[in-house]
């Protein structure tokens, strides 16, 4: 006998009759302030953090929380169905930026892969905050519900593990790498056109249509051609912003070198 998936009928794995979580209440702020908590303590504890005996068990279990945070995702669709819409669970498929930087994050830390950590800086560092201002596909899961903390572990997760690269093993992104994240959006976009087209009430990355709650999706025009102008011209402005603190420590590094360079080569003279 087929059993019949209602809205709200599954209790903490499912949803809430109505409207949950609200914008800017502790429930909103409590998540992002323990992330800058947590960011705080590994640049303050970063050398004995390094030198641990159990540095690599931490790294280990960060990808692992990374991972397990995507995997919970689906398992609890599959619990509780896919929400009110009725939709398939074919239009949940992982076609989403944060989904693959979960993902993406949690090898990263793992392997200590410089490769991995240009993607992950670039797009957890812009792509990744935008989620956290207006988060609004878990506007009817707050506290009371385990998407609420699904969602937060998939976000916070892989930022923090950008600043646990950055400050434990010293990693620094390379702005002349910036094509690697530039091209896995892409390849993501031309995948998600398509799935879009094929899958009713496909939109994926948000690019067919929006979440049902308020987010920063919803100022972007309807027509797909100007939706992707949109999103394009965010990234390559944002791409730009976290740039720049590397682009001054090169500019700096290059003036220190020349200015150590000329009183030798006056003294030769």
């Amino acid at each position: 006998m087929n059993h019949e998936y209602k809205f709200g009928s599954e209790g903490f794995f499912g949803y809430a009759p109505q409207k949950d979580f609200h914008y800017y209440s502790l429930a909103h702020f409590l998540p992002i302030i323990l992330l800058g908590v947590a960011i705080y303590l590994t640049y303050r504890f970063r050398d004995k953090i390094r030198n641990s005996k159990h540095e690599e068990n931490i790294r280990f279990t960060l990808g692992a929380v990374c991972i397990f945070a995507e995997l919970t995702y689906f398992l609890r669709l599959l619990y509780v169905g896919a929400g009110a819409s009725g939709n398939q669970l074919i239009n949940y498929l992982p076609i989403e930026v944060c989904q693959w930087m979960a993902i993406i994050s949690g090898f990263m830390i793992m392997k200590k892969s410089k490769n991995m950590f240009d993607i992950c800086y670039y797009v957890c560092l812009t792509l990744g905050v935008m989620p956290l201002i207006m988060p609004a596909v878990i506007e009817t899961t707050g506290p009371g519900y385990f998407r609420y903390y699904q969602f937060w572990a998939e976000h916070l997760t892989p930022i923090y593990c950008v600043f646990y690269m950055m400050f434990v093993h010293k990693m620094q992104p390379d702005y002349k790498k910036i094509y690697k994240p530039f091209a896995l959006l892409a390849v993501m976009t031309c995948i998600a056109i398509p799935a879009n087209m094929l899958i009713p009430n496909g939109d994926f990355m948000f690019l067919q249509g929006e979440p049902a709650g308020d987010s920063i999706v919803s100022f972007f025009p309807k027509d797909i051609g100007l939706r992707l102008l949109c999103f394009a011209g965010i990234v390559v402005v944002l791409f730009a912003l976290v740039s720049l603190p590397q682009i001054i420590r090169e500019i700096k590094a290059k003036k220190a070198c020349k200015m150590a360079i000329e009183p030798q080569q006056e003294s030769d003279k």
